[in-house]
């Protein structure tokens, strides 16, 4: 007998005794050799030596019955995977076709070159804006006739409150913490990157796009002679100050460094390009209020469908406290801190799965404070609204048969948002079967002994490395063994 979606509940239901292939399931046929017999349910526990720091959840969207489950209320650090709650946040309180506008408003007239007034650049909180659109907007400064300008210019950022870092327990070095803003450039990230020439370096900081790489002077990098810490950073007179240890360097190389100052990273980018355009501005200063004026130039983000594609793809932590503070604003006229915002959040789930009460320090997941359990996730998946709003947007992740070979099964495929901290995995969504979810679920796991004792200077301490492989080959195990009741 094949292996079903029927025998599965069916054994289950039934409580028989596990056989080698588990409770009551009955090996498949091989399809062309590369679909091998899913481990049982609890061996899969047994084999990773997680059991009882992991909780999993599968739900059949038919019957509504739980198929499987392993320490169902466990609640655990959802890490990244809050960023499909945060997508359907925000298709709710944004709607799927929102953007975000950036724009240069002037407030006088351009006469034969010269702005008689002040220029504003007005950022909307775009998570997308990039040095390359800030050039598209100095382009369009100078065909609107702009070279120069009588008044001051400012930057406008107060869209969203700045908040200088996603999670304090980082490292101080880490990009995927920088600050939030109302105008975030690069992801407020500017790239690092050093060579070395004779025993000496040299060293450079940009705001690297696709197409323009602008030198920035709001930051500056020294090399210091100390073993440790391997990154330092202060800021002083208006300027993000940061240091490198030498001996961490090598012989070359690059990253991305965050921007704890959002408004005057932008500033210092645009005055640059629009001075690569012949229009000569003024050092950039920051203003809470803009004075009426006209759109000289504006740039629109996608539409929200499109970023939260991209967010869940690429898991970007930026563009999904953006969303989700953008959200609360929408829903709640603002919000002063992530937390607050994650828990207006937190209190619609509630409004949506009765009985549910998950616990979110941000919309990111970027950190292991956030609670919810599997079974509460699952239940969130299975709203009629998620599934249709989620399912377009997900990305699809590659079965693994138990020897980690990559497996088609036919109609079959895994739409789902994984997430991971320090020694905390998780990953959720839907099993589909010929485009239609079939089941739902959520599977977490997290040492929180282990991430207590790592240094917080640390981003890859001992054994995260190994835990990550073992969590995620139990996250495989689980999902082939699902997939392969279809």
């Amino acid at each position: 007998m094949p292996l079903t979606r029927r025998n599965l509940l069916a054994g289950i239901a039934a409580s028989l005794p596990l056989s080698v292939y588990g409770a009551g399931i009955e090996r498949p046929p091989a399809r062309a050799g590369r679909v091998v017999p899913p481990a049982g349910f609890e061996q899969i526990f047994a084999q990773s030596g997680l059991g009882q720091k992991s909780g999993c959840v599968l739900l059949d969207l038919e019957s509504g019955q739980v198929a499987e489950r392993h320490n169902p209320d466990l609640a655990r650090p959802p890490a990244s995977v809050v960023k499909a709650v945060t997508a359907l946040y925000a298709q709710a309180k944004l709607g799927s076709g929102h953007r975000f506008n950036t724009d240069l408003v002037a407030t006088g007239p351009i006469s034969e070159g010269t702005l008689q007034g002040d220029l504003y650049l007005v950022g909307g909180g775009d998570p997308q804006l990039d040095a390359d659109g800030l050039n598209r907007l100095a382009i369009a400064a100078r065909a609107a006739g702009l070279r120069r300008m009588t008044g001051r210019f400012y930057v406008v950022g107060n869209a969203l409150p700045l908040i200088e870092r996603i999670d304090r327990d980082q490292p101080v070095q880490a990009g995927y913490n920088p600050a939030i803003a109302g105008i975030n450039l690069n992801y407020n990230r500017i790239f690092f990157e050093w060579k070395r020439r004779s025993g000496q370096y040299s060293t450079s900081l940009e705001a690297r796009a696709a197409k323009v790489r602008p030198a920035v002077r709001c930051a500056s990098m020294s090399i210091s002679e100390r073993v440790a810490p391997i990154y330092s950073y202060a800021r002083s007179g208006g300027v993000e100050r940061w240091s490198v240890a030498r001996a961490a360097l090598g012989n070359g190389g690059g990253r991305w460094l965050p921007v704890r100052d959002p408004a005057a990273y932008a500033a210092d980018v645009f005055q640059t390009l629009a001075g690569m355009q012949g229009i000569t501005l003024p050092l950039g200063a920051q203003s809470e209020r803009l004075v009426r004026g006209t759109v000289v130039a504006r740039l629109q983000s996608d539409p929200l469908d499109k970023l939260l594609a991209g967010m869940l793809r690429y898991s970007t932590n930026l563009t999904a406290e953006v969303l989700g503070l953008s959200a609360t604003r929408a829903a709640a006229g603002g919000t002063a801190s992530l937390r607050a915002s994650a828990q207006s959040m937190g209190r619609w789930v509630a409004q949506q799965v009765p009985g549910s009460s998950p616990g979110f320090f941000n919309h990111s997941g970027l950190t292991d404070k956030s609670r919810i359990s599997a079974q509460e996730m699952v239940r969130f998946l299975a709203m009629p609204g998620a599934q249709s709003g989620l399912a377009g947007i997900l990305h699809e992740v590659e079965l693994q048969n138990p020897r980690g070979d990559g497996v088609e099964i036919p109609g079959v495929k895994v739409l789902a948002k994984s997430g991971t901290l320090n020694f905390t995995r998780g990953l959720a969504g839907y099993i589909m079967k010929n485009n239609a979810p079939r089941y739902a679920f959520a599977i977490f796991a997290a040492d929180m002994a282990a991430r207590r004792a790592a240094l917080p200077s640390e981003e890859r301490p001992a054994g995260a490395s190994r835990w990550r492989g073992v969590a995620r080959a139990q996250e495989k195990a689980l999902v082939y063994r699902w997939a392969s009741a279809l």
